[in-house]
């Protein structure tokens, strides 16, 4: 065997060692994170996601302003403002973020809607206030659902369009992070109805 051929054939076993190594590689990787116990985070979603959801209903609410009587919880995805207490700063802050939230929905801002949930009367904001946010559905009465056990004062949740209250955001609360949040549910309910429409269509 000539000196080329010696180098040929190293140059062979190279590649195929290469190859097998391009194979093998990922793999050990995988095993390896798996049996380190390490795992991918589960979502990117800037609400905390309840499991399980918790059912929504609207019987005993009292409706004291806003469109309409007591609102609807399906059909619709809902930013739910459920509070201790007057309405004051804190609350204020976030129905002025929550309606921001809702306005750059554009094209799909009736798919959303926007509830306050009071414990009384007198401690809904101030009628100038209510004035600025028309949209806005302020009711009273037992929402025992609204509320998570470890809530704020001021917890703010998000129901969605089958009467489900399925994500909670906490302090320090984030509109750009909900609007992402709802973007990316809103497109997803999308689908689910285009795959509907087109199950329809076949029959």
């Amino acid at each position: 065997m000539t000196r080329n051929d010696k180098a040929q054939m190293w140059r062979g076993r190279r590649a195929l060692l290469l190859l097998l190594a391009l194979f093998l590689l990922p793999a050990a990787i995988a095993w390896t994170l798996f049996f380190s116990g390490w795992r991918p985070p589960a979502t990117s979603n800037h609400g905390e996601l309840l499991d399980p959801p918790v059912q929504v209903e609207a019987s005993g609410l009292t409706p004291i302003a806003g469109p309409g009587g007591v609102p609807g919880f399906r059909g619709q995805w809902t930013m739910l403002v459920a509070l201790q207490g007057p309405c004051e700063q804190t609350c204020q802050d976030r129905l002025r973020e929550t309606r921001q939230v809702r306005r750059a929905l554009a094209q799909n801002i009736d798919r959303a809607q926007r509830v306050l949930i009071l414990e009384a009367e007198d401690h809904a904001p101030s009628e100038a206030f209510l004035e600025r946010h028309p949209d806005l559905h302020v009711v009273t009465g037992g929402a025992e659902w609204a509320r998570g056990a470890d809530a704020p004062e001021v917890a703010l949740s998000l129901i969605d369009s089958r009467g489900f209250r399925m994500m909670e955001y906490g302090e320090p609360f984030s509109p750009s992070g909900m609007l992402d949040d709802m973007k990316h549910l809103l497109r997803l309910s999308n689908v689910d109805i285009e795959r509907l429409d087109g199950l329809s269509d076949r029959d």
